[in-house]
């Protein structure tokens, strides 16, 4: 699976040739992004990156983690480029994958990028830095196996299960220019949707239900409302509790739901 995702970043995203996703991606491919899901490769998915890199010409996509169990790999990454939108302004956004491989080609992937954070430094005309990138993701992994993403699943989802409010202290999502500008949500409940683990590392997607309570911008009137994000992050697997996170969680879907109730 490694050498798919080699593929996938350096000859597919950093080269834009739609030519290798025709050999690396099954023609069901299928995307979940928040509540949306597109199935099919060539009616769905490809047609979406084609928008992203017509908007972002010389999109770059870099790797700052990857924790792999074999069959699934979860990629902490950054996008990045200058927007043809606003030919001036440039952006940087993380986000976390969670890739799933049958044989030699990706199959399924869930993914969340910080598509707020993009939006609001287009606005304002300030771009993030890219963070530091791994040196080699693509190697140490030789031990990897399923088995270390079962046994991690229970952990993860009771953790989940006995958060009161996201996010959890001390979590590093959605990291830059407008980290500030952070839903904050007393949790009514968790859904455990994807996880990979390798040796005490751990990558989750999941989706958090609750409460607003603040956070973005001109939003006050409406706390106490009923909201739900998504989110992948990777973060330490430490007994029974997972520290240190790093990822991206669905801001621009927050955002919509509380524009929705105005």
């Amino acid at each position: 699976m490694i050498e798919v995702l080699r593929r996938y970043a350096y000859g597919f995203v950093n080269s834009r040739d739609f030519a290798v996703p025709l050999e690396i991606m099954s023609d069901d491919y299928t995307l979940h992004v928040g509540t949306e899901t597109l199935v099919g490769r060539d009616d769905h998915y490809l047609p979406a990156v084609q928008l992203q890199m017509e908007q972002f010409p010389q999109l770059g996509y870099s790797i700052h983690e990857l924790v792999t169990d074999g069959e699934k790999t979860a990629v902490l990454f950054s996008e990045h480029g200058r927007s043809s939108r606003h030919p001036d302004n440039e952006a940087s956004w993380i986000g976390m994958g969670i890739y799933r491989a049958a044989g030699s080609r990706l199959v399924e992937c869930w993914v969340e990028q910080d598509h707020y954070g993009k939006r609001r430094q287009l606005q304002a005309g300030v771009s993030d830095p890219v963070p530091p990138v791994a040196v080699d993701p693509w190697s140490g992994h030789e031990d990897a196996s399923p088995s270390a993403s079962a046994a991690a699943a229970p952990i993860v989802r009771s953790w989940l299960n006995g958060l009161e409010a996201w996010p959890p202290a001390e979590s590093r999502l959605d990291t830059g220019f407008a980290q500030a500008e952070q839903p904050r949500i007393r949790i009514i409940t968790t859904e455990l949707i994807a996880v990979v683990a390798e040796a005490n590392r751990v990558g989750f997607n999941a989706k958090i239900i609750g409460t607003y309570e603040g956070g973005l911008p001109d939003d006050d009137e409406l706390l106490g409302c009923t909201i739900q994000t998504w989110v992948g992050a990777i973060g330490d697997l430490t007994g029974n509790t997972v520290n240190d996170l790093r990822g991206a969680s669905n801001r621009i879907a927050v955002h919509r739901q509380l524009r929705a109730m105005k």
